[in-house]
């Protein structure tokens, strides 16, 4: 895997960079921003990255104070060079109308892309220089082999971010995106001073009391429909455990446990009538596709979406994907 020239001369030509990453970031997002501010550094440039205040299970990751709230985000702060970082579109940097529009007012003398999310429309963002690999199983790995194009060092600061990246999309090494080359990229993110089990403990064996809470909730109200596993949790449910939608990462992948579940969907209401959807899947089942239908991305086997209409609603128009793409058949009862 190779950055594009037209990327890495840009990073060379230019000194100041400002990094954002998708809304709700996860360790994918936060430890690849994060490695590719020191990496900037490391280069003699200035960097600063904004995103939503980093979730309890990413305390842990060296440089997470150097995150600022894009709360305060604002246009006279903004810097020459935008890289959106595991990310493909300033549209999903943010749920909030007027940070977009900050940054959409804004004119930046270079846009760069990183991302390993499939590209759904090509048009937005058309005058950026973009490196994406959908099949990258981590942004992270693109960073690193960033790193080395640019002969900067991975320091034990830089490996704990990177390796943090690759676990979580790679589910510590579950996920079907598991390959020959994310073990060598993990041993080598090991030599140069990342610690396994420290990393694996903070992120996936950190959980609080009150998120442990809403879990539960969520188990309660889970509903098999073979061979799909459909979850909700409601606003009142973050209000009643003081949890936020960050606590409710991975709770997906825990729909999958049953054998004969090939599907599993949580819907998190934000507010009312406004629902984001996780999708999961195993083997050949593409839930990227659905995704896609409504205006939402992500990878085969794991992707999302956002819609502006009431659970129940928003769980009918997934049924009729569900079957239109064959992964439901027959006639199926609406009702919740």
């Amino acid at each position: 895997m190779k950055p594009p020239k037209d990327l890495i001369d840009a990073i060379q030509k230019n000194n100041s960079f400002l990094i954002l990453t998708h809304t709700t970031p996860d360790g994918d997002a936060f430890g690849s921003a994060i490695a590719l501010k020191f990496l900037l550094e490391q280069l003699g440039k200035k960097a600063e990255i904004y995103a939503e205040p980093a979730p309890q299970q990413y305390q842990f990751l060296p440089g997470i104070g150097l995150i600022k709230n894009i709360e305060n985000l604002q246009s006279s702060i903004l810097k020459p060079v935008l890289i959106l970082v595991d990310c493909n579109t300033v549209a999903r940097i943010s749920y909030k109308k007027e940070i977009i529009e900050t940054i959409n007012a804004s004119t930046f003398s270079t846009k760069l892309i990183i991302d390993h999310h499939i590209e759904t429309n090509k048009t937005v963002d058309a005058s950026s220089i973009k490196w994406i690999e959908p099949e990258a199983a981590a942004t992270g790995i693109m960073i690193y082999y960033l790193i080395k194009s640019l002969n900067g060092k991975i320091t034990p600061q830089i490996a704990t971010n990177l390796y943090t990246a690759i676990i979580v999309d790679t589910g510590n090494f579950q996920f079907d995106n598991t390959n020959e080359e994310v073990f060598q990229i993990a041993s080598e993110l090991v030599i140069c001073g990342a610690k396994p089990s420290y990393i694996y403990q903070n992120s996936f064996e950190s959980w609080s009391e009150n998120r442990f809470k809403l879990f539960i909730k969520m188990l309660n109200r889970v509903e098999l429909i073979p061979p799909v596993a459909i979850a909700f949790i409601s606003k009142e449910d973050f209000e009643e455990t003081e949890t936020s939608e960050p606590d409710t990462e991975r709770f997906v992948e825990f729909l999958r446990i049953l054998k004969d579940v090939k599907a599993a969907v949580l819907f998190r209401e934000m507010e009312k009538n406004f629902i984001k959807v996780s999708l999961r899947s195993k083997g050949d089942v593409d839930v990227s596709r659905i995704a896609i239908e409504f205006g939402g991305g992500g990878h085969k086997n794991a992707a999302g979406f956002r819609i502006k209409t009431s659970f129940e609603e928003a769980r009918r128009q997934l049924i009729e994907k569900l079957k239109i793409y064959n992964v439901l058949s027959g006639d199926l009862d609406f009702k919740v």
